[in-house]
């Protein structure tokens, strides 16, 4: 009987870090994910409420938090073609209508210096990478 508690618990072991690579992060387990990473890049599924958006040169964004320079801030970085596979899909350019949404999105996580300080960004190239929830 004591074997099988052992066996029990090795199992569980090995299942739970197996379930949480699966879970979507959200901004703060991202962001940590990938500070931890020694390529500087986690790939995963991540969560969270679009607070602000912009957009500059060809890129649109969507960030976690109201303002995109906090450290806690995980942005999602459109390219032409993203932007305009998402606009097709949405109806409208994806940083009208996705501000207040919760979205889940599919891809690799970074980190890159923007000038001075860091971000963690996902590239989104394609619209199914983004799965609106609500």
């Amino acid at each position: 009987m004591r074997m099988m508690t052992v066996i029990s618990a090795l199992a569980l072991a090995v299942a739970v870090p197996a379930f949480a690579q699966t879970a979507p992060m959200n901004p703060a387990q991202a962001i940590a994910a990938v500070a931890a990473s020694k390529t500087g890049e986690v790939e995963g599924t991540f969560e969270f409420v679009v607070a602000s958006t912009g957009a500059g040169g060809f890129n649109a964004y969507l960030n976690s938090a109201a303002d995109y320079r906090d450290p806690g801030n995980l942005s999602i970085v459109l390219n032409t073609t993203g932007r305009n596979a998402l606009k097709d899909k949405l109806g409208g350019h994806a940083e009208d209508m996705l501000k207040g949404k919760r979205i889940r999105v599919k891809g690799i996580a970074r980190r890159v210096p923007t000038g001075s300080h860091f971000q963690t960004r996902i590239a989104v190239d394609t619209a199914d990478q983004i799965e609106i929830l609500g």
